[in-house]
């Protein structure tokens, strides 16, 4: 048997939009994968969120991309994958590219198939447009290679690591609400004013900047979107509400992660990071909506797990 650990991550990081990836280190999915004499990709899940993914082989993301990687290798049988299963789906902390990766670098070592990074990347870009409809890498990227990443391709997969100075720690919160990505998109504009186009610009580059130097502040206050977040705020309305308790806890920013419903606030160390997580808990709980909640940081990928 060979397993695989692949993080949750927080995608677009504010200006960030399809293009910045963080990885954690927690929530994790972890897939086992055994090699079997028969053909093809059976599927049983397990772990706190298993009886909310599919078991049908086609259906399930982690036993897809290890049909993938089945058929890259050309090995004779199959595979029989236990998915366990601790990001939830829908939570905007990469879920489906967590099980995606997992699956595919578990089968990988379980099949002893030479995969260089870019051919994995493909196969979790590739069951992220299963999943969302379309193909993207800022939840992949840093689920497969840890860090902070950068997608500059996605079609060749492209993607740098980027310096992150700062050793900080994030309060990372998921109401029990779903936001289904696909739906996220779907409410986005084909088009939008200069300058907010420009506005998004200056922050990128603001953010970058402060994250290579370490700069807790200067990073949070390039945390601003003009491209996605203003467009989906419908799918969000409780976040003005969050983002107020988590500031009135010390956090200088809280942020929505990719198309949400998880938020992030980053901090400068693990016992601020607990005050932001229980006020955000806190106050969404008054409002009758549970919450999971974290306090984690940058982590490894699967690769290096």
């Amino acid at each position: 048997m060979a397993t695989a650990v692949a993080p949750g991550s927080l995608s677009n990081l504010g200006p960030g939009f399809d293009v910045l990836g963080l990885a954690l280190r927690e929530p994790l999915d972890r897939v086992d994968a055994t090699r079997t004499s028969g053909p093809g990709v059976t599927v049983r899940n397990a772990g706190p969120f298993g009886d909310r993914v599919p078991e049908d082989p086609d259906r399930n993301i982690a036993a897809w991309a290890a049909s993938q990687v089945l058929a890259a290798s050309e090995a004779s049988g199959g595979l029989s994958l236990i998915v366990h299963k601790h990001i939830p789906p829908g939570s905007g902390l990469g879920s489906s590219a967590a099980s995606a990766v997992a699956g595919a670098v578990a089968s990988a070592r379980a099949l002893d198939a030479s995969l260089d990074p870019t051919a994995l990347l493909a196969i979790g870009r590739d069951a992220e447009a299963l999943t969302a409809g379309s193909p993207h890498l800022d939840n992949v990227a840093p689920a497969l290679l840890g860090g902070f990443v950068a997608v500059l391709g996605t079609t060749p997969p492209d993607i740098r690591t980027l310096p992150l100075a700062g050793d900080w720690s994030l309060a990372v919160v998921l109401p029990e609400l779903e936001v289904r990505t696909s739906e996220a998109r779907n409410v986005l504009p084909r088009r939008v004013p200069l300058v907010d186009a420009v506005q998004n610009l200056r922050d990128l580059t603001g953010l970058l900047d402060a994250a290579a130097r370490g700069d807790l502040a200067a990073f949070c206050r390039h945390l601003g979107d003009q491209l996605a977040q203003p467009y989906r705020a419908p799918l969000v309305p409780w976040l003005d509400g969050a983002r107020d308790a988590a500031m009135a806890a010390g956090a200088p920013a809280l942020s929505i992660s990719g198309s949400g419903p998880a938020v992030f606030a980053p901090c400068a160390d693990p016992s601020s990071a607990a005050r932001v997580r229980d006020a955000v808990v806190g106050w969404l709980d008054a409002r009758g909506i549970g919450s999971l909640g974290w306090v984690t940081g940058p982590g490894p990928g699967a690769l290096d797990a």
